[in-house]
């Protein structure tokens, strides 16, 4: 009998997480889920799906009675609460249960912006510099402009607008004030990185391969160009940014896709990956490369990749939705064996 599968995801609803303009995460995740099921269906799978809704207590509830054999994890957070994300995986890995995706840290590391950088910092991973700031602290600036500003607890892009990329001071304290009324978060300053933006879909456990590598193409005015807004991402509908462009594959040297394949692989390491997750590069002008974001809960359908986005899906996209199973029983595997190492190791040592 073949495997079932049970695709786990939030609610179709517009998520006050994000203003006006940027109300596109709830909408999108039904697509994902549908693109998936599909997939699966057609792969010869069992497949139902499951939509978790709050409070936590009831959506854990929901999980406690699950009868799969792997679940699918699509789930990205309740409206307004998106660290619900990481408290469903950890509520995954309590009860033993193969699922596709990222373990519970990427997701706690990645919901404070403040936390990855230094995480990569740590493991000298160039990122670049950067501080925290509220209203009133922004005195205390001491970044070279252009800068760019953003919550500090976020995943995706929310908050991301043409105004993000700031050139003076007064732009700068406007900035972190919308950040702090649309959101009530402090805001993390980076200094912006001119040159060319790489994203990249990082897949693996122990062994990591970069599955689609895109150059984003600028093609816009000095003053709104280098960042795409969360709804252009989303939805692929360049309201905001018109003009630019995404291309895929990156078309580069061989020894320059190295270098940046290279880097993803070892960032997704570093802060305990495992499945899948996206990466975005910065290349400057003088040949530095920095990490500028890492998502570890992306929209495995609406997040920019172009060949995701064919009717039916591609033969690419049915490989990817294949590898994720395969990791996924791959890392349960492995766990199962070391708890029971762990148990064996403890009997001998007379511990239990």
């Amino acid at each position: 009998m073949s495997e079932k599968i049970v695709i786990i995801h939030s609610e179709s609803i517009i998520s006050n997480y994000h203003k006006p303009g940027e109300n596109v995460k709830g909408i999108n995740i039904p697509s994902s889920v549908i693109a998936v099921n599909r997939t699966l269906n057609e792969s010869g799978y069992r497949s139902v799906t499951l939509s978790l809704t709050p409070p936590l207590s009831q959506a854990e509830a929901a999980l406690k009675k699950l009868d799969a054999d792997i679940v699918f994890n699509l789930f990205r957070g309740f409206d307004g609460w998106p660290e619900s994300a990481a408290a469903i995986t950890m509520y995954l890995e309590n009860l033993d249960l193969c699922f596709t995706g990222c373990p519970s840290k990427p997701h706690r590391i990645c919901e404070n912006q403040d936390m990855v950088k230094k995480y990569l910092r740590a493991h000298s991973i160039p990122t670049p510099d950067w501080q925290v700031v509220y209203p009133g602290s922004s005195t205390k600036f001491n970044l070279n402009f252009p800068c760019l500003v953003k919550p500090v607890r976020r995943l995706a892009s929310p908050g991301l607008t043409a105004k993000s990329v700031v050139n003076n001071y007064q732009d700068l304290k406007t900035q972190v004030e919308y950040i702090w009324q649309a959101f009530r978060q402090y805001s993390i300053i980076e200094e912006f990185q001119p040159g060319k933006e790489f994203r990249g879909l990082v897949t693996g456990n122990w062994y990591l391969k970069v599955f689609l590598l895109e150059e984003v193409i600028y093609s816009l005015p000095t003053a709104r160009s280098g960042t795409l807004s969360n709804s252009t991402k989303q939805t692929r509908k360049y309201e905001d940014f018109t003009g630019s462009c995404e291309i895929s594959p990156a078309a580069i040297k061989p020894a320059l896709k190295n270098d940046i394949e290279e880097l993803m692989k070892e960032s997704f390491k570093v802060l305990g990956c495992r499945g899948y997750a996206s990466i975005d590069i910065r290349l400057t002008p003088e040949g530095g490369l920095f990490v500028t974001d890492i998502n570890p809960n992306m929209d495995i359908l609406l997040n920019g990749w172009d060949w995701f986005h064919k009717e039916p899906p591609s033969d690419a996209y049915n490989d990817f939705i294949d590898d994720l199973l395969y990791l996924a029983k791959e890392y349960k595997e492995f766990t199962d064996w070391r708890k029971h190492k762990q148990r064996l190791d403890n009997r001998k040592s007379g511990s239990i």
